[in-house]
């Protein structure tokens, strides 16, 4: 789903900027209509000209992906927790902050699959759980659960003093079927 995504933003990107520019040659005259037409029809003429055209559009189009696809990736590992502790200035990266909480998660048999999002707000963060559970358990009691063990894992190993919430949101809660490799009652924890 990121990758369609990703893949419209750019789209529209290149689009507004291809009409922006467009507008702006149009109203600063810089071509006039006559030699726009004449490069398009020679475009169309002969094999090699359309062949030209076609590489050179392959071309731009990589290099706009290929820079589009940095600047994405570069700002999301510019995202960092940075706050003072008594011992100095610490840096915690959102994807280690993630990493520790989807750790803390699969201790729990009872959740299926779990993705973890943070969000970083100006005075606190948000980590946000989403999670597929296995059905037969009290789901409230589940979320608790997991909420308390995310806090205390992120506290105890990032020791993280940043105020921060954990949402947990259920996305679905599947039966177990007698084909599957856990098709046991699942435990509420795995011991340590």
């Amino acid at each position: 789903m990121k990758v369609v995504h990703f893949f419209i933003h750019v789209f529209s990107v290149l689009v507004y900027l291809t009409i922006g520019s467009l507008l702006l040659i149009m109203s600063l005259r810089i071509a006039s209509m006559e030699h726009v037409i004449s490069a398009v029809r020679q475009a169309y003429q002969g094999f090699w000209n359309p062949v030209q055209t076609f590489i050179l559009g392959i071309l731009f189009i990589c290099v706009g992906l290929a820079f589009a696809r940095f600047l994405v990736k570069r700002m999301r590992q510019d995202d960092a927790l940075v706050y003072q502790s008594q011992m100095g200035r610490i840096t915690i990266s959102l994807t280690a902050i993630e990493d520790v909480a989807k750790k803390a998660v699969k201790k729990f048999l009872v959740v299926k699959d779990c993705k973890v999002k943070t969000e970083l707000a100006d005075s606190r963060m948000d980590i946000i759980l989403r999670l597929i559970l296995w059905s037969s358990h009290n789901i409230p009691d589940i979320i608790r659960e997991v909420q308390e063990e995310v806090r205390h894992k992120l506290i105890r190993i990032l020791s993280l003093e940043y105020p921060f919430e954990i949402k947990v949101e259920v996305l679905k809660v599947e039966e177990h079927q007698a084909g599957d490799e856990n098709a046991a009652e699942p435990a509420k924890v795995l011991s340590s």
